[in-house]
Protein backbone atom coordinates (compact mmCIF):
# COMPACT_ATOMS: atom_id res chain seq x y z
CA UNK A 1 0.00 0.00 0.00
CA UNK A 2 2.81 2.50 0.88
CA UNK A 3 4.63 1.71 -2.31
CA UNK A 4 1.37 2.41 -4.58
CA UNK A 5 0.96 5.88 -2.64
CA UNK A 6 4.49 6.53 -3.47
CA UNK A 7 4.02 6.00 -6.71
CA UNK A 8 0.81 7.44 -7.14
CA UNK A 9 1.89 10.35 -5.41
CA UNK A 10 5.24 11.07 -7.92
CA UNK A 11 3.35 10.30 -10.73
CA UNK A 12 1.05 13.13 -9.92
CA UNK A 13 4.19 15.64 -9.10
CA UNK A 14 5.48 14.50 -12.32
CA UNK A 15 2.31 15.55 -14.10
CA UNK A 16 2.17 18.88 -11.90
CA UNK A 17 5.27 19.59 -12.65
CA UNK A 18 4.86 19.03 -16.52
CA UNK A 19 1.46 21.14 -16.45
CA UNK A 20 3.89 23.80 -15.07
CA UNK A 21 6.20 23.91 -17.55
CA UNK A 22 3.91 23.49 -20.62
CA UNK A 23 3.00 27.39 -20.52
CA UNK A 24 6.44 28.48 -19.77
CA UNK A 25 6.46 32.04 -21.81
CA UNK A 26 10.47 31.78 -22.25
CA UNK A 27 10.80 28.64 -24.22
CA UNK A 28 11.73 29.16 -27.81
CA UNK A 29 8.43 30.12 -30.05
CA UNK A 30 8.61 31.40 -33.27
CA UNK A 31 7.50 34.98 -33.26
CA UNK A 32 4.83 36.73 -35.15
CA UNK A 33 4.98 39.64 -37.47
CA UNK A 34 2.07 41.61 -38.37
CA UNK A 35 3.93 43.11 -41.01
CA UNK A 36 4.21 40.17 -42.61
CA UNK A 37 0.28 39.86 -43.31
CA UNK A 38 0.05 40.76 -47.19
CA UNK A 39 -2.96 42.62 -47.06
CA UNK A 40 -4.85 42.42 -50.78
CA UNK A 41 -6.93 45.63 -51.30
CA UNK A 42 -9.96 45.34 -54.06
CA UNK A 43 -9.65 48.24 -56.36
CA UNK A 44 -13.44 48.67 -57.09
CA UNK A 45 -14.42 51.05 -59.28
CA UNK A 46 -18.10 52.24 -60.02
CA UNK A 47 -19.34 52.84 -63.21
CA UNK A 48 -22.37 55.79 -62.50
CA UNK A 49 -22.70 55.68 -66.13
CA UNK A 50 -22.18 59.25 -66.83
CA UNK A 51 -18.75 61.72 -66.34
CA UNK A 52 -18.57 62.78 -62.78
CA UNK A 53 -16.28 65.75 -64.02
CA UNK A 54 -18.46 67.35 -65.74
CA UNK A 55 -20.69 68.21 -62.04
CA UNK A 56 -18.15 69.19 -60.04
CA UNK A 57 -16.42 72.35 -60.52
CA UNK A 58 -12.57 72.79 -61.73
CA UNK A 59 -9.72 71.88 -59.30
CA UNK A 60 -12.58 69.93 -57.24
CA UNK A 61 -10.67 67.91 -54.60
CA UNK A 62 -13.29 65.22 -52.58
CA UNK A 63 -10.47 65.53 -49.89
CA UNK A 64 -10.15 69.26 -48.85
CA UNK A 65 -12.42 70.92 -46.50
CA UNK A 66 -14.24 74.15 -48.58
CA UNK A 67 -16.15 74.98 -45.56
CA UNK A 68 -14.78 75.82 -41.99
CA UNK A 69 -17.73 75.76 -39.07
CA UNK A 70 -16.00 77.56 -36.77
CA UNK A 71 -16.81 80.48 -39.17
CA UNK A 72 -20.47 80.03 -38.23
CA UNK A 73 -21.97 82.76 -36.39
CA UNK A 74 -24.85 81.07 -34.03
CA UNK A 75 -27.71 83.80 -32.89
CA UNK A 76 -29.17 83.10 -29.59
CA UNK A 77 -32.35 83.65 -29.03
CA UNK A 78 -34.50 83.22 -26.34
CA UNK A 79 -37.32 81.96 -28.07
CA UNK A 80 -41.20 82.62 -26.52
CA UNK A 81 -44.83 82.46 -27.78
CA UNK A 82 -46.00 85.88 -28.26
CA UNK A 83 -49.83 84.97 -28.16
CA UNK A 84 -51.43 83.36 -25.34
CA UNK A 85 -51.68 79.44 -24.86
CA UNK A 86 -53.84 79.43 -21.64
CA UNK A 87 -57.28 79.84 -23.66
CA UNK A 88 -56.08 76.24 -25.65
CA UNK A 89 -55.00 74.27 -23.48
CA UNK A 90 -56.92 72.00 -20.04
CA UNK A 91 -57.41 74.46 -16.97
CA UNK A 92 -54.31 73.61 -14.77
CA UNK A 93 -51.86 72.14 -17.34
CA UNK A 94 -48.61 71.42 -16.37
CA UNK A 95 -46.57 70.02 -19.52
CA UNK A 96 -43.89 69.49 -16.76
CA UNK A 97 -46.02 67.09 -14.09
CA UNK A 98 -45.99 63.38 -13.89
CA UNK A 99 -48.46 61.65 -14.37
CA UNK A 100 -50.52 61.53 -11.10
CA UNK A 101 -53.42 58.38 -11.55
CA UNK A 102 -53.62 55.47 -14.22
CA UNK A 103 -55.84 57.10 -16.01
CA UNK A 104 -53.64 60.13 -16.85
CA UNK A 105 -51.35 57.65 -18.47
CA UNK A 106 -52.12 57.26 -22.40
CA UNK A 107 -51.61 53.61 -23.39
CA UNK A 108 -50.94 52.46 -27.05
CA UNK A 109 -52.04 49.12 -27.63
CA UNK A 110 -50.84 47.35 -30.43
CA UNK A 111 -53.75 45.47 -31.70
CA UNK A 112 -55.75 48.74 -31.83
CA UNK A 113 -56.73 49.45 -35.77
CA UNK A 114 -55.78 52.24 -37.45
CA UNK A 115 -57.39 53.53 -40.03
CA UNK A 116 -55.37 54.86 -43.14
CA UNK A 117 -58.02 56.29 -45.30
CA UNK A 118 -57.02 54.32 -48.11
CA UNK A 119 -56.80 50.95 -49.25
CA UNK A 120 -52.46 49.65 -48.55
CA UNK A 121 -53.40 46.07 -50.33
CA UNK A 122 -53.25 47.94 -53.70
CA UNK A 123 -49.44 49.17 -52.47
CA UNK A 124 -47.95 45.97 -50.06
CA UNK A 125 -46.87 42.28 -52.08
CA UNK A 126 -49.44 39.56 -52.41
CA UNK A 127 -49.24 37.43 -49.11
CA UNK A 128 -48.19 40.45 -47.25
CA UNK A 129 -48.12 39.49 -43.26
CA UNK A 130 -46.80 42.73 -41.03
CA UNK A 131 -47.16 40.24 -38.35
CA UNK A 132 -44.52 37.20 -39.28
CA UNK A 133 -41.35 37.18 -37.86
CA UNK A 134 -38.40 36.66 -40.08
Amino acid sequence: MNKKTIILGITAGMFFVNGMFALDPTTDKEKFDINSITYIEDEVEFDLGFDTADYLPEDFDAHHVYFDLNGVHYIEEDFTIKWNTKKYLPKEFNAYAYPSDVQSINFLDESDDFEVGFDTQAYLPSNFNAYMKL
